[in-house]
């Protein structure tokens, strides 16, 4: 080191030591930083460091820079002069070895950052210097200043085999006791052996498949593109795992066949089908072929598993040193973490199998006891995040080796996270690393953890023994680390009070300590809090929505969708952290879970991670909202089920009468020419001179336009008369009446107040959402001696309301969701005691349909399900991607095409630029948010790429403030072009006539000045003949003249109420409602079970004739009486004449026996004597019995059939028979020893 001297021109400067550099504009512990880094040989290490502005006003969404070419220019010049070295060396605040690499200093980094004048959204950084620690801690002060539906069937018939290959060749797959695709899928041997990217294209590929072979609805050709690519990655997997020279490929969709948009007839379609069925069979033949090579296949797994590493596609580049800085280390800081503190990076560890045994991990996480609460492996985004996993439990091991605890452990490579307790559960995704105050509880719980051998139900909460077999099923599930369960529980049968029940024993057993219960309606919500107040008045509630003296910290949560996924982003602790973490919840309940789990609110599901149960008695099966999909469970296979045949046949649910009258005027409309004359004349006088009187008015128009007085006045007279009524039958029973709208609800409101005016308009009342006194309304409804006695509903009485007095339901709409109907059904369900008075309970209710709905479940018990709805900026950010994809067409290169394109890629590249990087759901998909943030990106979108942006991004597309009728204007012209690009003439023609309408209405508008502005367009594109030329630019040009104009054409729905006599066209009383009775009963889960667990002791034992003793007996019934149903179950199974019989032998019947066990149990009868052929092929006759029904009875033993229309009593002696029948004793015994 050189002993520093002051310069010959240091007195020049005096003591004005600032004025040739800005360098000491600074606190100078920026200095003496400096000098700690060159000591510790720290200060050359590449570090980096973010500048971030002040936090925004609320109402600013964006800010603007200023100041950086200022800024810019200052770093350019910036240096110590030789009097600011002299000042510093005569003050001491650093050494000397400090002054000689500041003497010579010149900042060679890199600086990125916005440039002067541009937007930045908060929490983005404005700069971002890049150097060496020592450059970076001196800067970092500065900066303040053919056929797709064939395809499909394909690819899923391919993937089939290809799966039932896989099952035919690894031994470590159990096949399940059903091998349709779904079965094999879902299979747990399987799901736990395979890749979970895998096991996503799979999913996509039965959907898909399913979506071919059994809807109308056309699959395109960019779905089965992306079938190709899903099982172009299920056959590289299988390549991975077992071929002898796998090389990683990528798919390449430039080498399939063009969409041709190509049609085939239903007869070609059938043939073609038929054509795949039988390769099929010709493949499955070939399979059966690999039984011999499964030794070799299994080899190959574990060498190529060893040597490869498998990744489904291959990820942005990106460093591991940028992924940690821009991606892991700030969702680090977002979850609590303080860098430095009780977070740690590059941490060494030893006892790692390498020769040195050292090793350094990228994170650990700390707990306030200093002892590792988690280890993080870091990977580059390039890299698929599961390589690190071995690396990661290493290190955990050394950890745990060092410290006395085993962390939890994290592996992420920025987009993906994955988590593993290993102590508990298998890897599993995850939003991010998790908050130390959830890692503390995850960790704590290892040891607080109580088994759940014996469960203390509490009867104040749940008394009956299905809620009971219920709240056991589920504890089996979590007690066997599964962290999704389903409950179909019919409406009515108590789900709520059951899941209650569930949290209690829970809590007691300490498998939880915070609760989300999720409901999809304000009342439900409300409603459920009041119920967990009630049963469990020491569990501190809050209900999100109405907060009073509630708080958002208490154990238990109660909220809508909407609101929980506001206060994920919005909701901080005391201190400023985030209140709700990925893993602040411990159990989710979903309140009816056939609804709101799709589409954007999985989010929610995707970000907590949580155990989760879901409450429903109408589960989807939908291709693409499948409620068992979501629970990882085979279609109709939930944890379990009570359904409502069960519940009646249980006397916990009342039984139904219907009451179907057709009216003609709802049914059938009104046609003019066939009114009598007085109707005639009542129906003109319904219309003003200038309304325009329609000649037909159609029923789907009927109570949504129109609305008849005589019909609804029938239908409320008749409910009055014939509705079941309470105090002596002098009032009407609580009543639902379900509207079409609003408006209907008013009408049939409005004709009941002229009908029964003695009432004063309180015994019948609107109760919807639109309904501004609702909630109190609801509640005198739910009172059993307060009015209203009728309730008129639109959708808000639907489902989950919870007032067994009612006793009639007035479906006054047609209904056609499956789930919907037997939700609404379910509002009369529910028992009522002393609803009639001292002892005399409700046994029944009424059910008055005007609709049809009865018909139409009785022929259709699937009903059809109405497609979710998609936001119009999520819609028209959609069209555009597929706008940008078409025009990459040759045919499409012309300049003002080309500039189009530039254009909608421009407003997709600023959509996504102004998501907020800090919304969960944003970061859920922060890997396609970073790829389309490049205009490179969109330079040629490939059917993957847009189906990407179509997916991933459009979801998240905030909605834009602007005229919803301009929007939705958008939506049809942005389709219009489309069809244009793609030659779609039909579909063409049909938005052509909607824009052709909406010209024709703004045409009678002609005295607004905007309007008569639009003349010579509106003329022109109101004909027909205009069309059929009009080019892309030009379309796109009428899209933006008229968007400004839409909000003239407003809808102005006049209603009109007439009054024409109707008559009744059908009438039926006492009909039984169509069931859809899909889900496996008790005999089907113990067969599945047996098939799944062949292996297990006590069926071994069974299977190979192995006399049981009573721990075998005792671990039967806990399988069969606990896990697979309960002993009540059971009983009800079996048929009345064979009560007793044993449970062994009833197992024994599911797993048979070998054939080497039959032939050792007759081997010794056989020894005795030399038999004709004819009593050997009796025996043989007897022993394929045993071997396929496990036990044989004295009655099956006499029934010829059974034994080859061989008679016992004809082919043996009366001794030789003695004989035979010891040994069947022998077999039977076995199975059901006497003592048991």
């Amino acid at each position: 080191m050189n002993s520093y001297a002051p310069s010959a021109d240091s007195t020049a400067a005096s003591m004005d030591v600032s004025t040739a550099s800005t360098s000491l504009l600074t606190d100078m512990y920026e200095l003496t930083m400096l000098q700690g880094a060159l000591a510790s040989g720290a200060a050359s290490r590449r570090s980096v460091f973010e500048l971030f502005g002040r936090r925004l006003p609320g109402s600013r969404r964006f800010g603007v820079v200023a100041g950086t070419g200022r800024l810019l220019d200052a770093i350019e010049a910036f240096t110590f002069t030789p009097a600011q070295i002299d000042f510093l060396h005569r003050t001491g605040v650093v050494n000397d070895e400090t002054l000689d690499f500041l003497r010579d200093y010149r900042f060679t980094g890199t600086i990125r950052g916005y440039a002067e004048g541009e937007c930045y959204f908060e929490g983005s950084p404005l700069l971002t210097v890049e150097g060496t620690f020592a450059e970076a801690c001196i800067e970092a002060e500065k900066s303040i200043s053919v056929s797709p539906a064939l395809s499909a069937l394909g690819v899923r018939k391919s993937a089939e085999l290809a799966v039932k290959w896989l099952y035919s060749v690894d031994d470590t797959l159990r096949l399940p006791y059903k091998d349709n695709f779904s079965a094999l899928v879902y299979n747990p041997s399987f799901t736990e052996s395979i890749d979970a990217k895998i096991l996503n294209c799979l999913r996509y590929i039965i959907k898909l498949g399913n979506f071919s072979a059994h809807t109308n609805k056309q699959v395109t050709y960019k779905e089965a593109v992306l079938a190709l690519a899903n099982l172009f990655a299920l056959i590289q997997f299988i390549d991975y795992c077992y071929g002898k020279s796998y090389t990683e490929r990528t798919f390449d969709e430039s080498i399939l066949a063009a969409d041709k948009n190509q049609s085939i007839s239903n007869k070609e379609w059938e043939t073609l089908k038929d054509e795949l069925s039988q390769k099929t069979k010709e493949r499955e033949s070939l399979a059966k072929e690999m039984d011999n090579l499964k030794a070799e296949l299994a080899e190959l797994r574990k060498k190529n598993e060893a040597a490869h590493i498998f990744a489904v596609s291959a990820a942005a580049a990106k460093t591991e040193a940028d992924t940690r800085r821009t991606i892991i280390d700030v969702d680090i800081k977002e979850m609590g973490w303080t860098f430095g503190e009780d977070c740690l990076t590059e941490v060494p560890v030893s006892g790692m199998p390498s020769l040195t045994g050292d090793g350094r991990a990228d994170y650990v996480l700390y707990g306030n006891n200093h002892k590792p609460l988690a280890v993080v492996e870091a990977k580059k985004t390039g890299l698929d995040a599961e390589v690190g996993r071995e690396q990661a439990r290493l290190y955990a091991d050394c950890l745990e080796q060092m410290t006395g605890q085993r962390p939890l452990i994290f592996y992420t490579n920025g987009y993906t996270t994955w988590f593993w307790d290993d102590t508990n559960y298998a890897p599993r995704k995850v939003y991010s690393v998790f908050a130390k105050k959830d890692m503390e509880r995850i960790v704590n719980r290892r040891n607080q953890k109580k088994p759940f051998r014996q469960l203390a139900i509490n009867d104040d909460i749940t008394n009956r023994p299905y809620q009971k077999i219920a709240v056991q099923r589920a504890c089996h599930e979590y007690g066997n680390n599964k962290r999704k369960v389903l409950w179909v529980m019919a409406t009515g049968s108590g789900k709520t009070r059951t899941v209650i029940s569930l949290i209690d024993v829970l809590l007691a057993h300490n498998y939880i300590t915070n609760i989300l219960f999720l409901a999809d309606r304000i009342d439900l919500v409300r409603q459920a809090k009041k119920a967990f107040t009630r049963h469990m008045p020491n569990l501190s509630t809050c209900n999100l929505l109405e907060r009073g003296d509630d708080k958002p910290t208490d154990r238990a949560i109660f909220s809508t969708y909407p609101t929980i996924m506001n206060a994920i982003d919005d909701m901080k602790t005391a201190d400023g952290q985030k209140l709700f973490t990925p893993a602040h919840f411990d159990l989710i309940v979903i309140d009816e879970a056939h609804r709101s789990i799709f589409k954007k609110y999985r989010a929610i599901f995707e970000y907590f991670d949580a155990l989760l149960i879901g409450l429903t008695a109408t589960p989807k099966t939908d291709v693409d909202h499948n409620t068992y999909d979501f629970f990882d469970l085979e279609n109709d296979m939930p944890t379990f089920a009570y359904e409502y045949k069960e519940a009646l046949a249980d006397k916990y649910l009342v039984d139904y009468h219907c009451i179907e009258k057709l009216y003609s005027i709802p049914t059938e409309g009104i046609s003019y020419d066939k009114l009598s004359p007085k109707d005639k004349e009542r129906y003109e006088e319904a219309f003003d001179e200038d309304d325009d009187m329609p000649d037909f008015i159609s029923s789907s128009e009927m109570d949504r336009v129109y609305f008849n007085a005589d019909t609804t006045q029938r239908v409320l007279t008749e409910i009055m008369l014939k509705g079941l009524k309470v105090e002596g039958g002098d009032k009407l029973g609580k009543t639902i009446i379900f509207a079409k709208n609003h408006n209907h609800a008013e009408f049939i409101k409005k004709q009941f107040d002229k009908l029964y005016p003695e009432y004063k308009g309180h015994f019948a009342r609107v109760i919807d959402n639109k309904e501004k006194y609702r909630k109190k309304l609801l509640e005198d409804f739910e009172a059993k001696d307060k009015f209203p006695q009728i309730a008129i509903s639109v959708d808000m009485l639907d489902t989950g309301i919870d007032v067994p007095e009612i006793l009639n339901l007035v479906f006054y709409k047609p209904v056609f969701s499956k789930a919907k109907f037997w939700q609404m059904f379910g509002r009369g369900t529910r028992l009522c005691a002393d609803l009639f008075g001292p002892g005399e309970d409700k046994k029944e209710f009424y059910i008055f349909d005007y609709m049809g709905n009865c018909t139409y479940f009785a022929n259709n018990p699937k009903g059809k399900e109405v497609d979710g709805v998609t936001s119009l900026s999520e819609l028209t950010f959609s069209l555009k991607v597929k706008m940008m994809k078409e025009l990459q067409g040759m045919e499409y290169q012309e300049p003002d095409l080309i500039s189009y394109r530039k254009e909608l890629v421009s407003e997709a590249l600023g959509a996504i630029s102004a998501l907020n990087s800090l919304q969960f759901q944003v970061r859920q998909n922060l890997e396609y948010v970073e790829k389309f943030s490049s205009p490179k990106a969109f330079e040629c979108l490939e059917v993957i790429s847009s189906e990407e942006l179509v997916h991933n991004i459009a979801p998240l597309i905030p909605a834009v403030n602007e005229d919803e009728s301009a929007k939705r204007l958008d939506v049809i012209m942005y389709r219009m072009m489309l069809s244009r690009a793609q030659h779609d003439d039909k579909a063409f023609d049909g938005y052509s006539k909607k824009i052709r309408l909406i010209a024709v209405k703004l045409s009678q508008k002609a005295t607004i000045p905007d309007v008569i502005k639009a003349k010579d367009t509106l003329t022109a594109i109101s004909t027909e003949e205009f069309w059929p030329n009009a080019s892309i630019m030009k379309i796109e040009s009428i899209r933006k003249e008229l968007r400004g104009l839409m909000q003239y054409l407003k809808k102005e729905m006049k209603l009109k109420e007439i009054n024409i006599t109707d008559a009744v066209i059908f009438e039926r009383e006492g009909e039984r409602l169509g069931t859809d009775n899909t889900l496996d009963d008790y005999y089907e889960r113990a067969s599945r079970y047996v098939k799944e667990n062949e292996n297990t002791p006590v069926l071994v034992k069974l299977k190979n004739n192995l006399p049981l003793d009573d721990s075998d007996i005792s671990i039967l019934e806990e399988i069969f009486w606990h896990e697979v149903g309960s002993q009540e179950e059971y009983r009800k199974m079996l048929p009345e004449e064979r009560q007793d019989m044993p449970l062994g032998k009833f197992v024994r019947s599911l797993t048979g026996l070998t054939q080497e066990a039959a032939q050792k149990a007759f081997s010794a009868f056989l020894d005795e004597s030399v038999y004709s052929e004819e009593q050997i092929g009796l025996v043989k006759c007897i022993m394929d019995w045993l071997v396929q029904n496990g036990t044989m009875d004295r009655q099956d033993l006499s029934d010829s059939e059974n034994l080859g229309g061989l008679s016992i009593g004809e082919v043996f002696e009366p001794n030789m028979i003695k004989n035979i029948l010891a040994v069947i004793d022998g077999i039977n015994t076995n199975a059901a020893p006497k003592a048991a």
